[in-house]
């Protein structure tokens, strides 16, 4: 599996682990800033690229917000997307990949954008890295809350 962004003809250089989580921590908190979320929490984590749980990882970001009251989660949610576009990055998925959801990305970044799943708020974005990342994470099944990171200016 190649990451997207990938060419197999030129090896991409592995991301130690703090340029794996700012890979996907400063596109979020770029989202939560730009696009006005409200009420927003993150966590990250790390994940596999593989079904056997090795190398390499990449880092992923899920992001929870509260959609305004009286606005259509959906329409909010391509609201978000456009926002978004307008500041540089690129609609819809990566080449290659075909997620389920409103998508958009930038760099080696993917951001889907939809309904929250298993929190009390109705909007989520979730941002997943490049799978460059070598180190042993198979043990680190943990995921970090980063929400102070997400509201850093």
């Amino acid at each position: 599996m190649f990451p997207f962004g990938h060419d197999p003809d030129r090896p991409a250089q592995p991301l130690s682990d703090e340029q794996t989580r700012a890979q996907v921590i400063d596109p979020a908190k770029q989202i939560a800033k730009i696009a006005g979320l409200q009420n927003v929490s993150g966590v990250f984590g790390w994940e596999s690229c593989n079904d056997q749980g090795d190398p390499p990882f990449r880092g992923r970001v899920d992001v929870s917000f509260d959609v305004p009251a009286g606005t259509d989660p959906n329409s909010y949610f391509e609201q978000i997307a456009a926002t978004m576009v307008g500041h540089g990055w690129s609609d819809g998925p990566p080449p290659g990949k075909r997620p389920f959801g409103r998508v958009i990305h930038t760099g080696g970044v993917m951001a889907i954008i939809g309904r929250s799943s298993g929190t009390l708020k109705a909007g989520s974005v979730e941002l997943s890295g490049e799978c460059r990342n070598m180190g042993d994470h198979r043990h680190d099944g943990k995921w970090y809350d980063v929400t102070g990171q997400l509201l850093q200016g």
